[in-house]
């Protein structure tokens, strides 16, 4: 179990937030990446979405896989 990270932040009049650096290494921010709020009614949770560019060569691990599909005999 990782261990419990707390952060505080202050609101701009303006209802921005600048999220702490130590969180933003911890979940992998960069410029660009989005962010979500979701709101159950008791607390709050923050969940990252990251770029599209920051999933580049995730599947790399795979190899080469046969991607040819074999072809159906005809029907007739």
């Amino acid at each position: 179990m990782s261990a419990i990270l707390e952060l505080e932040a202050t609101m701009t009049s303006k209802g921005q937030i600048t999220v702490p650096a130590a969180l933003r290494t911890k979940l992998g921010l960069i410029e660009g990446s989005k962010v979500k709020f979701i709101y159950d009614g008791k607390q709050t949770r923050l969940e990252a979405e990251l770029p599209v560019s920051a999933y580049r060569g995730i599947l790399r691990h795979l190899g080469n896989i046969d991607t040819t599909i074999p072809k159906e005999p005809d029907r007739f």
